[in-house]
């Protein structure tokens, strides 16, 4: 009957955080292009200013995590955080239609980036309560899967409505998305508090256990990067092998499609052989795809590397997450699980920068041998830690 009950809250949290989600998928394509529309935006300037949105978003949202974790753990209350994430979307995503500068929508960007911060480790937290350390894999994956549908979706649906409609159309769309999210949390979803009786881990310090939790923390970060410094240098591989943009784009959803299918999947396998070998063994099959990828002659190669490394990646990121809320600990859920978007997000800003800066500095390849380094590293390091 818990399980059942459990279950049912998992996909209750999931399906409510959908809809907020697709319509995140789609400010992805309709805020690089809304720049376009502003004063005093010119082609030069644009590329620039498209990566200070993003940028600022992963910062203020980075900032917001261990904050409001921190907050939600002294409260010992989750649902009013995701409830006001997702109102502050509806109401953000209302704004954006209605700016009239690129500095003004970059403080929207900013104040979205502050929302996701309020909801996410909130969210993070229900889901470590509601579920046990034997299901937590299969818990995350389901978690995943169905919030990682609305960010495949979304983009192309961003596209189209602001294609036939206008910006502003699908910006209000974003909201009305937001707006049955909120319905849905305040209708379905039920209040987790923690239980100052949970499992606790068999030996270990919290010392111990928190170096441990970081070092997941850690892979997360290292499989963002890597996902970042592809997508950074896309134009270079368009030069360097005469690929078409279709191409490139088909192989970069090649990545983020294969982690929609396998996350589940992966999360029940790594309940039943362990979740820290999951870990692993993703951290040194994605270093091994990146090293193809600094190497690829066609878009064929690279559609092939980018499919195996989404599974690995979610074969890291699935079961990191979940380790993350065996090891939290009590009291600290929010705090210590917002280590984890935190991480994603700092993987968001550096990935750019580490890609564009080594690859003009040392070569097209140095990115992703630091960053397969970095995999192997904290691979071995996990490994080593029991």
């Amino acid at each position: 009957m818990k399980n059942l009950w459990a279950r049912t809250e998992l996909c209750n949290i999931a399906i409510s955080a959908l809809f907020v989600e697709f319509g995140t998928g789609m400010l992805m394509v309709l805020i690089p292009l809304y720049i376009r529309v502003l004063p005093a935006v010119t082609v030069t300037s644009l590329a620039i200013k498209s990566a200070l949105v993003f940028s600022v978003f992963g910062l203020f949202a980075a900032a917001s995590y261990p904050v409001m974790g921190r907050l939600s753990d002294r409260l010992d209350s989750r649902k009013p955080f995701v409830l006001a994430g997702f109102a502050g979307f509806a109401v953000l995503a209302v704004a954006c239609a209605e700016v009239d500068t690129f500095e003004q929508l970059l403080i929207v960007r900013a104040l979205q980036g502050i929302m996701v911060g309020v909801m996410v480790p909130a969210i993070l937290a229900m889901l470590t309560n509601i579920s046990t350390q034997d299901s937590r894999g299969q818990s995350i994956g389901i978690y995943s899967t169905i919030r990682s549908i609305g960010p495949a979706a979304g983009p192309a649906a961003g596209g189209i409505v602001a294609g036939a409609l206008g910006y502003g159309a699908g910006f209000y769309a974003c909201a009305a998305l937001g707006l049955i999210s909120l319905f849905l949390v305040n209708r379905i979803v039920k209040e987790t508090h923690e239980s100052r009786t949970q499992e606790t881990r068999d030996g270990g310090t919290d010392r111990t256990s928190n170096g441990e939790l970081k070092l997941f923390v850690y892979a997360t970060f290292t499989t963002m990067l890597a996902i970042m410094i592809v997508a950074t240098l896309l134009p270079v591989y368009e030069v360097q092998m005469n690929a078409s943009v279709g191409g490139l784009g088909v192989s970069l959803s090649a990545y983020f499609s294969a982690r929609l299918l396998f996350q589940t999947p992966i999360g029940i396998l790594s309940d039943r052989i362990g979740k820290r070998r999951m870990v692993a063994a993703g951290l040194f099959i994605t270093a091994v795809m990146l090293l193809g990828m600094a190497h690829v002659t066609s878009v064929i190669q690279l559609f092939a590397l980018m499919f195996v490394a989404g599974i690995t990646s979610a074969a890291v990121n699935v079961p990191a997450l979940a380790s993350g809320a065996d090891l939290a600990s009590p009291g600290m859920i929010g705090q210590q699980m917002s280590l984890f978007p935190m991480a994603s997000a700092i993987g968001m800003v550096i990935g750019p920068l580490l890609g564009g800066l080594f690859a003009t500095q040392f070569g097209f390849a140095s990115p992703f041998y630091i960053c397969a380094g970095l995999m192997v590293a904290v691979g071995v390091l996990i490994i080593r830690q029991r």
